[in-house]
């Protein structure tokens, strides 16, 4: 299991942005089962369709938006500085 206190900032921001894509899949997921068209009322199969299309095309750009700035900071470049005081971190964390 990753401890977050040796991840560093950029890594733990990665994570976020994965649980916000996780909160957005939520989100249409939701808009799927309220948005049910119902026999006496509401709207028809037919708009059901083209209102899911256009939510789906919406939230799914941003996930991808999301999906994008995790990759570039879960990759993102660190300092050797940064390193060796994670790698301190970790070794005083084992030893107690």
């Amino acid at each position: 299991m990753l401890d977050p206190r040796t991840l560093g900032f950029n890594r733990l921001a990665a994570l976020g942005a994965l649980g916000a894509c996780g909160g957005l899949f939520l989100i249409l997921v939701a808009l799927f089962v309220l948005l049910h068209p119902y026999p006496r009322g509401g709207m028809d199969g037919t708009h059901y369709a083209l209102t899911l299309m256009a939510f789906t095309g919406l939230i799914g750009a941003v996930i991808a938006v999301h999906l994008a700035f995790a990759h570039q900071l879960w990759h993102a470049p660190t300092t050797a500085e940064e390193r060796q005081a994670r790698a301190a971190r970790a070794k005083r964390k084992a030893r107690s």
